[in-house]
């Protein structure tokens, strides 16, 4: 065996540096933000460009074959994406238009599990991008026991199918609980089908488009969340919103236009001045809804830490009132009412309340500043 030691190819180190000036680009983004300066937000703000970091690395490096398929769970506690949802389970896989692939599992019991095909988030599309296609999974034929199969392609299949129409490149499963501890969650594989293809090689040139693929992914985000955040801030003590069908038709905003078209999104923010909380009564669309759930968000789009308290809930672990619509407060400590949403003692931050399958438009939440009682 030759000890001859050759020197790196040119592009690695080219396409390294390009994801580590990527990060202090991210860092510099975060020290320029506009934000209320709570300590907790800056320490938070560095720690989400570690965590958007690896979410890149994952999406672009490790995960961003088509021709090998892998389906994985995209967000949980620790690594959050654009205003996670904590009730939700959120799988991502990378697909080819032209290839066919084999989607199995089986149905679990959540509320909802829902197939977004989408346009490549990474890339962009050259035509309309965003959602292509939105697929609920009750909608197929399962097993008695939930087990399912469906067929991904462009050309028609019998059976289970969901079309792989032009500029079709990813699915994102949203799985929405009402429940955690009483439901089960779905299980997902895809394989591709046909024509055996050689093991993936990973080439200096793979590696490097996929590092420089890595940085603009999270320069990306980074700038896409804080964006929204500003849109939502600018909605004091506000929550209104629109159906996902209608961000996915203006065309308007790369992150917006790969919402699901089965659901409606309502967003805005609190401002609250000392022992100031902001009381939000939620009230269902006529005919009702499968789930809505609102989420408390810090200035970096990600959910408030909602393992240690209460800082999200949903139709059916809120108390509703006599009328069927729902009264939360959004407030620094507890204001001794129920559904109490806690801002662990900050006094601005976004809210964003989540429908699925709305009978109609929700009507925007009645929101009121309120004293809490000494």
């Amino acid at each position: 065996m030759s000890e001859t030691k050759t020197a790196s190819p040119p592009e690695l180190a080219e396409g390294f540096a390009k994801w580590i000036d990527a990060q202090r680009e991210a860092i510099s983004l975060v020290e320029a933000a506009q934000h209320p300066g709570h300590p907790e937000e800056w320490a938070e703000g560095y720690r989400w460009v570690t965590r958007i970091a690896g979410l890149a690395q994952r999406w672009a490096v490790e995960a961003d074959d088509p021709l090998h398929p892998e389906i994985y769970l995209l967000q949980d506690a620790s690594r959050k994406l654009l205003i996670d949802n904590p009730d939700v389970n959120y799988y991502f896989v990378r697909l080819d238009q032209n290839e066919t692939y084999r989607l199995a599992g089986n149905r679990g019991s959540a509320a909802s599990v829902g197939f977004t095909v989408g346009t490549d988030f990474m890339r962009g599309a050259s035509g309309a991008m965003g959602t292509v296609g939105q697929f609920e999974l009750d909608d197929f034929s399962l097993d008695p026991n939930g087990d399912y199969e469906i067929i991904l392609s462009a050309e028609r299949h019998e059976g289970n199918w969901i079309p792989l129409g032009e500029g079709a490149a990813q699915i994102a499963v949203r799985e929405t609980f009402q429940v955690r501890s009483a439901e089960t969650p779905a299980t997902y594989r895809v394989e591709r089908l046909g024509d055996p293809i050689p093991p993936p090689v990973l080439t200096p040139e793979i590696c490097a488009e996929r590092l420089e693929n890595a940085a603009k992914l999270l320069l990306f985000i980074v700038r896409a969340a804080h964006a929204i955040s500003l849109g939502y801030r600018a909605n004091r003590n506000v929550i209104a919103g629109a159906a996902g069908q209608d961000y996915v038709d203006e065309q308007d905003d790369a992150v917006a236009t790969h919402s699901s078209t089965h659901m409606a999104y309502q967003g805005g923010s609190w401002h609250l001045g000392p022992d100031e909380g902001l009381s939000v009564t939620i009230h269902p669309p006529k005919g009702g809804a499968l789930y809505w759930g609102i989420t408390l968000v810090n200035v970096w789009t990600e959910s408030y830490e909602y393992r240690y308290s209460r800082t999200a809930t949903n139709n059916k672990l809120a108390t509703a009132n006599a009328d069927g619509s729902w009264t939360l407060v959004i407030a620094p400590r507890d204001p001794g009412t129920p559904n109490w949403l806690d801002t662990g003692g900050r006094e601005e931050g976004v809210a964003l309340i989540r429908w699925v399958h709305p009978a109609g438009v929700p009507p925007n939440p009645t929101c009121e500043v309120i004293r809490l009682a000494t």
